[in-house]
Formats: structure tokens, sequence, C-alpha cells
């Protein structure tokens, strides 16, 4: 059996033995597509299967391309990454002068996040601000909201997932270009390199081959919520693509011909704080960097209106694949790294194995929910370790929304009894993946993170 066959064999399982309706994906690998597929419905209500130019929403995919939109105003010296988010929107707060757009696009402008909710509301917590779904909101609506959100960090002093940021990169772009993020994109990237159905979503229009979305509640498929028409297509993630546009994207990463392989380099590279290391998750502009078996692993995932999908790269290895979901619990994440097993065995994924020391994993438990609530205990780490992590990635990691309680840790990997332990952690359809090693004195010499 060639690997074709084992993908459909292993993605039609998928769709069978969960409750995802469809899944669509694209496999890139050495500058040719080798896999381009649909499986399951694209809309449950007709029985519409998915096909590779299914159209699903790119939920915070769609980063990397509002990244993609600043890099050509970057080639064409329109912008600086070091200029001031000021420049752009000078009716932003007076807190807002340090931020770069450098800090936008690397999660480091020190934004919370949005509060997703269904009615107006003046709550919010821990550092989310209130944004009503069933409201419609513009431009200078969505920058008040920012202007609202509170500082996490000073900017380019800490790592703070939010959507905060890509919206007002968005604004930025449409500002000196003179157009929506997304109508640059179709006139730079989505038409020279061949992504035809690639546009900006939409409620109104009339979109062909369109996936619906839909969500799980109380163990039932239902379609899922409505949101207002401007939440649908802002920068932090509001696109419409294919498998087939996909596949286009990942062929131009790989051999550029409208960005420029430094731009497409940068993009990729993680962003350095200001005490010159990067974030716990080496997250560069648009991109998370992390590394499987010894192979880099550069990957961004994405969540919004019923659908969920997945695009990894693994450069050293020369594949990509592309993962895109119509239910927003679909596991794209794990299915994307099963995939890159299947067509290469040295990025096989990390699958839990026998535990043979239950009390050193019950031990590094509650190591990591002390982490978690923000009282990791100095004695138990390495100088080393304790000097890195205690500037500034014990902080991320708190405020990363990692939930220990109650969620076991699985064993997927052991050097010697205690040495260094790999494991993998249930989160929200995602797994992460937690590395661990301890020196001779049983120290917490090394640890890492990475989303799957």
């Amino acid at each position: 059996m060639n690997f074709s066959e084992e993908l459909d064999r292993y993605l039609q399982s998928e769709v069978e033995n969960s409750q995802v309706p469809g899944l669509g994906v694209a496999v890139v690998h050495d500058g040719e597509i080798i896999h381009l597929a649909g499986y399951g419905l694209a809309n449950v209500e007709n029985q519409t299967p998915v096909t590779p130019d299914t159209v699903f929403h790119s939920g915070s995919t769609g980063k990397m391309f509002t990244s993609a939109s600043v890099m050509f105003l970057l080639q064409d010296g329109r912008i600086t990454l070091d200029d001031p988010l000021s420049r752009y929107i000078p009716e932003g707060p007076e807190s807002w002068a340090g931020i770069t757009i450098r800090n936008l696009l690397s999660m480091m402008a020190g934004f919370g996040n949005f509060d997703i909710v269904f009615a107006a509301t003046s709550g919010g917590e821990a550092g989310a601000v209130p944004l009503n779904l069933w409201q419609d909101h513009s431009d200078e609506q969505l920058i008040d909201l920012a202007r609202r959100s509170p500082f996490m960090y000073q900017p380019g002093q800490g790592y703070q997932y939010s959507n905060t940021g890509y919206i007002l990169a968005g604004l930025v772009v449409a500002r000196i270009s003179g157009k929506p993020y997304y109508e640059l994109l179709r006139e730079r990237l989505f038409g020279p390199v061949g992504m035809a159905t690639a546009r900006e979503a939409s409620w109104y229009d009339i979109v062909p081959n369109r996936a619906a979305g839909h969500c799980i509640r109380d163990g039932k498929l239902e379609n899922r919520y409505w949101a207002a028409p401007t939440l649908q297509r802002t920068g932090d993630g509001g696109l419409y693509f294919s498998p087939r546009d996909i596949a286009r994207w990942l062929l131009e990463l790989d051999n550029p011909t409208v960005l420029r392989p430094d731009t497409i380099a940068l993009m990729s590279e993680p962003v350095l704080m200001k005490n010159g290391q990067p974030s716990f998750n080496n997250y560069a502009l648009g991109w998370q960097n992390s590394v499987t078996r010894g192979h880099r692993k550069i990957r961004h995932g994405g969540t919004w209106d019923g659908f969920r999908a997945e695009i990894a790269r693994f450069p050293a290895r020369k594949l990509s694949v592309c993962v895109l979901a119509n239910t927003d619990e679909a596991q794209v994440a794990r299915i994307g790294q099963k995939i890159a097993g299947i067509v290469d065995p040295a990025l096989a994924p990390y699958e839990p194995i026998a535990d043979g020391n239950a009390t050193q994993t019950k031990r590094d438990h509650e190591l990591l929910q002390a982490i978690v609530d923000r009282r990791a205990p100095r004695e138990s780490f390495a100088e080393e370790a304790w000097r890195l992590w205690s500037n500034g990635w014990f902080e991320q990691i708190a405020s990363s929304g990692v939930a220990v309680t109650g969620v076991p840790l699985e064993l997927t990997q052991q050097e010697g009894d205690a040495a260094a332990r790999r494991y993998r952690l249930e989160m929200g359809g995602y797994h992460l993946h937690w590395t661990i090693s301890r020196d001779a004195e049983d120290r917490v010499s090394e640890m890492r993170f990475h989303m799957e």
C-alpha cells in the first residue's frame, strides 16, 4: 500500500470514528502537491461531500496571511517592523507609544485578549475585553475595544497570545495601502500564486463550495453560532480558503515567487523579547516554532465560526501539511502530525507509551500544576534552567490558559527512569506536549512546550 492509500484509510477513519463532519487535506513534498483530498461532509444538512475545492474558514491560521500583507508593504519600503503603531493609528492611547509593528505580529504588544460574549456587557476578566459577537463593529469601534485592553506586559517584555494585535495589524495595512488587508492579499498573493478561491470571509456573499461550520454541544453535533459580519473578516483570522488554495500557498513558501526568500524566513524566525529570549513557544510573525523528533516544525492553528484549521511545515524534510475541518472541536493538529508521519516516518507523532513510573509522573504533574499556579519551586530547578524560566517564561505558561487540574499527563517518551520524559496533555482539542529533563542532582535542567 502506498502512502496515499494509507492516508485515505486513516483520514476516512477519523471522520467515521469522530463527530467531525468533514476534513480537507493538502500535502506538499519537495515542491509538489502529493495529496489533495476531501473526506466526509462539507454540509451535513444537504449531505454535500468535501472536495479539494471546499471552502473552509481560516480561523487564526489567517494570521500568517495578515503577516504576509505586512511583508508586502515591508518589501515595498512602505513600512518597517520597528515603526510605532501610533504612526498609523494616532488616535490610540498614550500607553501604545512603545508598541511597534513587530510587537503586534509577534504577540508581544502586551495586549490581553477578547472575551467572547453574546450581549452588551461591561465585564471582562484577566485582561479580556468583552466582544459581543452579535454586534457589527466599525474599525473605530474595534480600535476602541483595543484601547480598553489592559496591558499584560509592557511592549516587548513578554508574550501573550492575543487577537487584538492582529486586528490592529489588519487596520494598519488598510491605512497604508488604502484597501482592506484581504484586498491587498488578493492582488499580491492570492491571484498571482493561483489561490483561486481564497478571499475574505462573508456571511452575505454567495461563496461556491462553502462548507457549513459546526460545533458539538451536550455531545450533539449542531450548526455553529452566528457572529456579526464584520467579525468574520478581521485581521486576526478572517479568510476563506480551500485545501487547493493552501497547497498553492505551501508551494509559494517553498519556492517563492511573490514574497522574497528572506521575507519568508523573517516571518518564521522566532522574535526575541527585550531580555534577548524568544517567547516560551518560539512565536515568530504569524507562525509558531517547535521541534518534533529533532526536526523543526513551523505551524499555526485556528478555530472560528465552527471550523478548525492547522497548517504545518517541516522545512528540513521538505514537507508541509494542511488540515481543515468544519467543526471547532476537531483535533486537526494531531491529525496533521499523523499525516506527516505517514508520509515521512521520521516525523511520526508521539503516542502514549506504557508508564512504568507512575510516581514520577505524579511528581511531574504536581510540578506542572505549580508552574501554572505561579508557584514554581526554586529548589526543583538547576541554576541555568531557573534563570531562563524565571525571566518571563514561567509567567507566559501561567497566562496561556493551560489547565492541569483533573487532566492526566500521558507519557509519550522517556530516557532512563526520570532523566528525560515527554508528556502530552489534552487541551481544548489540542495536545500540549511537555518535555522535561533532569540533571544528576535530580533538578530540572531543561523544559520545552509545544502545541499539537
